[in-house]
């Protein structure tokens, strides 16, 4: 009984989070519980693609996420950008899940700056979802994301990000669609060492998250990170290592039912800001 209410309180976490939608990536971000709508770096591809016309270089990461441990519903991907135009050409791919149920996301992004204070981004997707067993089979769709950023002062910026502008759908015949994610962010800096970020996110079918993360630099080269969400309860923490042009980061979300969800990501910065 209890394992088989484990499974189901695991499926329905997973449709209510992941369904091949906006699944958020990098251990840098799930060491603060995903509250970092107004960072810039080459995970903005996953959370704010204005964050990308802050990038003063090409810059790749990989990242690797175990939910709950459990090893069927493992998550990876990698992605990368590089300065075009006025801005930074971004590329990710994300996939889910284990040979009898698979979910992957390939993003095509951009982001450049209005203004000194201003940048925006956008993101087209392709989401695909196979199911090998009987009259399943696979199937895709297009979505749309749309970000920007502005800066207040030199200490405070504010963020909002929507997914899925198209409400697009997996499936027609049963009206499955992906999502539609809209968020807004809130980051001060208290000093050089640290940082502290709120984010709202709401799901226009579902109730809205809060979340809160904090990005404290005790030495150059070390990062230490916690945070909270609601809906359902989440708490994180994670530590970062910079050396060089590259950072490692580990960190860990905490379901309050489900458990932990360990995950690590490698990131390449030609030039940090």
């Amino acid at each position: 009984m209890r394992i088989a209410l484990t499974i189901l309180l695991i499926l329905s976490y997973l449709a209510g989070t992941c369904g091949n939608g906006d699944e958020p990536a990098g251990a840098r971000g799930a060491g603060m519980a995903y509250a970092r709508l107004n960072y810039s770096d080459i995970w903005s591809i996953y959370y704010n693609q204005a964050g990308l016309a802050r990038l003063e270089g090409p810059s790749a990461g990989a990242f690797f996420e175990n939910k709950f441990f459990v090893k069927e519903l493992g998550r990876g991907g990698f992605a990368a950008s590089h300065p075009l135009g006025q801005g930074n050409i971004g590329l990710s791919y994300t996939s889910f899940g284990y040979a009898a149920y698979r979910e992957s996301k390939m993003g095509l992004a951009y982001g450049m700056r209005l203004t000194e204070n201003l940048s925006i981004g956008t993101q087209i997707n392709y989401h695909h979802t196979r199911i090998n067993a009987e009259d399943y089979g696979e199937t895709g769709t297009v979505t749309a994301e749309l970000g920007l950023m502005l800066d207040l002062s030199e200490k405070v910026s504010v963020a909002a990000h929507v997914f899925n502008l198209t409400r697009s759908e997996l499936n027609e015949d049963f009206d499955e669609r992906l999502p539609t994610l809209i968020r807004f962010g809130l980051n001060y800096s208290i000093n050089k060492e640290l940082r502290i970020s709120g984010e709202v996110e709401k799901d226009i079918d579902f109730d809205e998250i809060f979340k809160m993360g904090i990005e404290y630099q005790p030495v150059e080269s070390v990062f230490i990170r916690v945070g909270a969400s609601n809906n359902p309860g989440i708490f994180a923490f994670g530590l970062g290592i910079n050396w060089g042009a590259f950072q490692f980061d580990l960190a860990s979300t905490y379901h309050t039912v489900l458990g932990y969800s360990p995950q690590a990501s490698l990131t390449f910065v030609s030039t940090r800001k």
